[in-house]
Order: structure tokens, then sequence, then C-alpha cells
């Protein structure tokens, strides 16, 4: 799971270290709460972090379960400390319109319509009716399977359908 969430950050800085650290206490914890940990945030200002869980679950992210998930994991770094100084934790959902990144993400978003920005400045648009590690395979209007590589996506969210 490390490996997919680190997408974004400069290793070695010191926010992707402090997020590396809470991410191996975060993990177990969110999995314990029946949750999944899609990403950390770790943000520095005003002589605090800011620690940023998201969190997926197949029944909902409810209040209660970021809660819960806040109360075990406020207590686990209170004791283990792996972050210098004052912070605040916040634990919420991904939101719809958050970037699909890992292989979660795109199981997730299994026979939704995706919105798919390319880094040449296209856009593509169709039902995700396949991915794998290389590639995902979106499904166009007419049942027509294309296939997009991965490394040539520059953003995919989900389009909210009414």
């Amino acid at each position: 799971m490390g490996s997919e969430l680190a997408r974004g950050a400069e290793p070695g800085n010191e926010a992707e270290r402090l997020r590396e650290r809470v991410l191996r206490f975060a993990a177990p914890v969110v999995e314990d709460h029946g949750g999944e940990l899609v990403d950390v945030e770790v943000a520095s200002g005003r002589g605090q972090h800011t620690v940023r869980l998201f969190v997926h679950s197949d029944k909902g992210v409810t209040v209660r379960l970021c809660a819960g998930i806040s109360r075990e994991l406020s207590d686990l770094l209170d004791v283990e400390d792996p972050i210098p100084g004052r912070y605040r934790l916040e634990v919420t959902s991904p939101g719809l319109d958050r970037p699909l990144c890992s292989d979660g993400d795109f199981r997730r978003a299994q026979g939704r319509k995706l919105k798919i920005v390319l880094s040449d400045g296209r856009t593509e648009t169709g039902r995700l009716a396949d991915w794998n590690e290389e590639r995902i395979g979106p499904e166009g209007d007419h049942g027509e399977q294309r296939a997009v590589l991965r490394e040539s996506i520059a953003k995919a969210t989900i389009e909210v359908e009414f």
C-alpha cells in the first residue's frame, strides 16, 4: 500500500518522511475499523503539522467511522510520537472529485463513467470496463473498448451522473 500512496511527494523532504511514519501507524488502525486508507497528506504551517487521512469504506465513510479512527490513531501517535511538536489530525472521505491514482481507486471506479485527461491535453470519457497496472480500458458510448496507458494519464476522475 505504501507505494500506491506515495504519489506526488518529493522523496526525502520532511513532509514525506512524516507521511511515511504516520502511514505505518495509520494503515492498520484504519483497516481495524473496516476502512481502507486511500491517502495521507502532511502539511506544515504556523508551528504545527496537519495530518490528513483520506479513508474509504464500501459501507460509506461516516462521522462515527472517522471519529473512531481519529481517537485510536491520536492515542497511538501520542504514545509513539512520530510527529515532532504539535499536530492536528483530520480523518475524512476522499470525495467524489478526487483524482484516481491507485489500483484501489480504479477497482472502486469499475463500471463508473470517467473523465481522463491525458498528458498531451486530450480528454477521453467512458465507463471503466477494465484496468491493470499498465492501462485502463474505458468503454465508449457505443460499446467500443479503448486502451489508455496509465503513464499517459495526467488526471482521471469519476464523472458525477444525475
